[in-house]
């Protein structure tokens, strides 16, 4: 595909997965989300994590509280990012409590307070769950368009390990990826249908 076509394809199909999201029913989104969050803690690197990485969900997308309660329950150090004034970049911070610690931030997405959790970088964190409309066995993802995570993941190290999780029919056969588009390690449906990425030396 032509590169300068790229960004113009994502946009349409950022809609059209939108719409497809949007579509599925309550009960359904909710048995997927249980079903990922299943799959997530059974992973032998959610596991070894001593600190998790993700983010509040938007819109409808499936709900991750459940997973960072889990992770809290057991024991794991919560992570959450926030999108900083101008110059937007996202920065993310150590979260001790799910209800106290949480402000609306941007598009009124629940943040941490930066005046009660602390500031960490991506080396300090173990496992992340990174965000996507849609993602492909190569791992590349189609998020909103901003370009947040990847920036973020571009910093990674061999420490951080990255999984998107999605419904099954959100993993697609190719996600179109331009040279600042990060793949991440694993992508992960309700199914347990697993595609390993393999990561390059850091």
């Amino acid at each position: 595909m032509n590169s300068t076509a790229i960004p113009s394809v994502k946009a349409g199909l950022r809609r059209e997965l939108i719409a497809r999201r949007d579509a599925i029913p309550d009960a359904e989104r909710a048995r997927i989300a249980a079903a990922l969050v299943q799959r997530l803690v059974a992973l032998p690197q959610y596991s070894a994590a001593r600190s998790v990485l993700a983010t509040m969900a938007i819109g409808s997308e499936w709900d991750t509280r459940p997973f960072l309660e889990r992770a809290r329950s057991d024991g794991k150090t919560i992570v959450l990012p926030r999108i900083t004034p101008p110059p937007r970049r996202l920065e993310i911070h150590a979260v001790p409590d799910l209800e106290r610690d949480l402000v609306p931030g941007i598009w009124d997405i629940p943040e941490p307070d930066p005046a009660r959790c602390p500031v960490l970088t991506l080396a300090d964190v173990d496992f992340a769950l990174v965000p996507a409309l849609a993602a492909d066995a190569g791992g590349y993802r189609l998020g909103y368009g901003a370009g947040y995570f990847d920036r973020l993941l571009s910093a990674r190290t061999a420490r951080a390990f990255c999984v998107t999780a999605l419904p099954a029919a959100f993993v697609v056969e190719r996600v179109p990826h331009e040279a600042h588009d990060i793949a991440v390690d694993l992508v992960l449906d309700e199914r347990g249908t697993r595609h390993a990425v393999a990561r390059k030396p850091a």
